[in-house]
């Protein structure tokens, strides 16, 4: 059996900077905590492209072109094509760090 992940404390404690500087992200236009530029999940390949647009505060992401957008951890499994198990296992990986875990839940007798 698989253990649970909190995936709530993983969006929490995980920033949506933190997954775009992983893939190397660039945006073409910053105004505070948003950003503007070519779609890293669909593979934009205008440089001039702003069909994606992210907000750093809020941890959420979208493409106005591909359609795609959600949370940080949706945007790790997008862009590694994973489910979001995999995705958030293989991301904390990758920051070095261990995933949240549900606390365990007694049954009901």
């Amino acid at each position: 059996m698989m253990p649970g992940i909190d995936f709530r404390q993983a969006r929490k404690e995980v920033r949506l900077s933190e997954v775009l500087a992983l893939v190397g992200y660039q945006p073409r236009q910053c105004s505070g905590e948003q950003l503007r530029g070519p779609c890293p999940v669909h593979g934009s390949k205008s440089v001039t492209s702003r069909c994606f647009a992210a907000h750093l505060g809020k941890g959420v992401w979208h493409c106005f072109r591909c359609g795609a957008g959600g949370n940080v951890l949706d945007l790790w499994a997008a862009l590694t094509k994973q489910g979001i198990y995999q995705a958030v296992l293989d991301l904390y990986r990758r920051l070095g760090r261990t995933p949240p875990q549900k606390e365990p839940t007694m049954p009901e007798p």
